[in-house]
């Protein structure tokens, strides 16, 4: 007979593997949109200093056209970091969730097994006092 106690443990241990994967996935993600906006702002520092360098109008208007056209995408990739970070906030939610719920699981299984094997220990402990009983009332 399956015993429903160890089906929930299984479960419980899946899901906590589950939610590891979906939080190691939404690090790789944010990871990638830090990198975006990193490798953004890099670009912003050395455009700014080629402009400066070059110092003629033509370098300086194309610079500010550049400048117009890289803050959309730097707030584009500003957003998607944010987003990144909070689906990573919420997976971290849902793995301490998870362990908590499969630590529950796993204190239900040890109190069992702990209640079990008292029971067995009296069981054991009444046989023997039954035996001295009747030793002792056999000695008389």
């Amino acid at each position: 007979m399956v015993d429903p106690l160890e089906t929930v443990a299984r479960l419980r241990r899946l899901a906590l593997d589950e939610a590891k994967e979906a939080l190691a996935t939404c690090l790789r993600a944010e990871a990638e949109a830090a990198g975006a906006l990193a490798a953004l702002h890099a670009a912003i520092a050395a455009e700014t200093s080629a402009a400066i360098a070059g110092a003629d109008d033509r370098a300086v208007d194309a610079f500010g056209v550049w400048l117009r056209r890289t803050t959309d995408e730097r707030a584009v990739a500003e957003a998607a970091l944010a987003r990144a970070e909070a689906r990573t906030a919420e997976a971290r939610a849902v793995l301490a969730a998870s362990r908590g719920n499969k630590q529950a699981v796993q204190d239900l299984l040890l109190r069992r097994a702990t209640d079990q094997a008292a029971r067995e220990s009296r069981g054991e402990q009444a046989v023997l006092d039954e035996a001295n009983v009747t030793k002792w009332m056999t000695e008389r």
